[in-house]
């Protein structure tokens, strides 16, 4: 028994998908990069200057070569991720310029991008590195992505992703990692492209995303609007929007290379018209998490969404219920990779070694939760209850030394204990677990073995 939620039933999904043809084929998407006019005009597509109108039959037919799921390929095969199908894969953070450290709110450094990495590294929840992961502000933009391509390669084995803003930045992301593995395979690297709400894509992503395909590198196709500001204020009008304008872009990139892998993404959030801000950390966002699962099964593409979100500050109790919201509806519907799912505060903005740490536990109860249970002769105990009967105990049963951790998830920031004992014990707080818990890790990194020609590559970056 497993806990899985199908939001949309076929007559929503379908209602969705009429409107989102709708937009694509009477108000159109704008598309800011001659090639990728020469590619929609070459398919038939109606063109009126950048703006591009896509019909049902372009449609339907650029969609039908997408791959259902697809393998990203880590530095090792075990560490190789599949992306799709039954599979929900979690990403690490993606831009922020801040770092939180208990009480400390500061910009990010380099040495905080390490510090990221390697945790990321020894995540048993992080399965994909990305390079974009904060925004050194020691380090001038100029050499930035250099930089963090090469630490993301030095300290970490996992599955990366890589830059987009333009070609540049695609062709030196591609380049290094292939560089660095000595291989052309595709599937080594994974960038994002994403689109300007309402209906527009610019030059600099557009060019990086014909590097990527030429490269046969997947792409994440996403949006993130504001409801009220860059998409119509209802949830329903937004989502029909958001759908028609990243499947704009995946339909481009099935036109250029058919059977090209792409991921459909989501991270719209609520918008609070109050400050004309994102309010990431609410029921909407979560609302828009399990619409976006549902039609991306619908259309056969692996989708994205966002992760643990929250508008708060600090790891209080306001980022916890909102990061459990926005973290449940991604794992009980079955997206197929989540970023941001570790560490965020203040609505992207920063990220935070505590939260890192207590996001991670809290996805590992949240997949213990959405495992459910089995259900079978000797799992309900039946010898077990025969044996004892009435009035007795179970604990020293075999039965319950088989199946007490495989059946209970044990949490190792959280407190269980008598409140005696926690006393006791100093009157550790989560955060409290969780900064030790940061430290214990980061002092106890190993570093990971590389060539002396993959350490001289990187050095020159570093």
């Amino acid at each position: 028994m497993k806990i899985k939620c199908d939001f949309l039933d076929r007559a929503e999904i379908q209602s969705i998908h009429e409107a989102s043809l709708e937009i694509l084929s009477k108000v159109g998407v704008v598309f800011k990069h001659k090639d990728a006019i020469k590619v929609f005009k070459k398919h038939g597509a109606r063109v009126e200057g950048n703006k591009v109108y896509i019909d049902k039959k372009l449609f339907q037919t650029a969609l039908s070569s997408i791959p259902k799921s697809f393998i990203l390929k880590g530095r090792t095969s075990d560490r190789d991720i599949e992306i799709g199908l039954n599979n929900t894969v979690v990403g690490t953070a993606s831009g922020p310029v801040f770092i939180r450290e208990g009480n400390s709110r500061r910009l990010t450094t380099a040495e905080d991008f390490k510090n990221f990495t390697k945790l990321c590294e020894s995540s048993s929840v992080i399965e994909v590195m990305n390079g974009n992961m904060t925004e050194p502000q020691d380090i001038i933009p100029e050499k930035r992505n250099k930089f963090r391509m090469a630490a993301s390669l030095k300290y970490s084995t996992k599955p990366l992703m890589g830059f987009t803003v333009g070609k540049s930045d695609a062709q030196d992301s591609i380049y290094m990692l292939q560089e660095f593995v000595e291989s052309r395979e595709k599937n080594l690297i994974m960038g994002i492209i994403s689109v300007i709400s309402p209906l527009t894509y610019d030059f600099g992503m557009l060019d990086a995303m014909f590097e990527y395909i030429k490269e046969n590198q997947p792409l994440m196709f996403a949006c993130c609007s504001l409801p009220g500001a860059t998409s119509p204020v209802t949830i329903a009008g937004t989502i029909a929007v958001n759908n028609a304008e990243v499947l704009a872009g995946i339909i481009l990139s099935q036109l250029i290379k058919p059977g090209f892998p792409v991921i459909y993404g989501n991270t719209t959030p609520s918008c609070d018209l109050r400050y004309v801000s994102p309010a990431i950390g609410s029921a909407e966002t979560a609302l828009i998490t399990l619409v976006t699962a549902s039609l991306g099964k619908f259309y056969g593409i692996p989708s994205r969404s966002g992760g643990s979100l929250t508008d708060s500050k600090i790891p209080d109790i306001q980022a916890g219920m909102e990061s459990t919201l926005t973290i449940l509806s991604p794992i009980m519907s079955g997206i197929s990779f989540i970023l941001q799912s570790c560490g965020i505060l203040e609505s992207f903005n920063v990220l935070c070694y505590e939260k890192f740490v207590i996001d991670e536990q809290n996805i590992e109860i949240i997949k213990r939760y959405c495992s459910g249970f089995d259900i079978n002769n000797d799992l309900l105990g039946k010898k077990a209850i025969e044996g004892i009967g009435p009035g007795g105990h179970f604990l020293q049963e075999i039965h319950t030394m088989k199946y007490f951790k495989k059946e209970h998830y044990i949490p190792r920031l959280s407190s269980k204990e008598g409140y005696d004992i926690w006393v006791n014990n100093k009157s550790k707080d989560m955060v409290f677990n969780a900064k030790q818990e940061v430290n214990k890790r980061l002092k106890e990194f190993e570093e990971i073995k590389i060539t002396k020609r993959q350490e001289k590559f990187i050095s020159q970056y570093m």
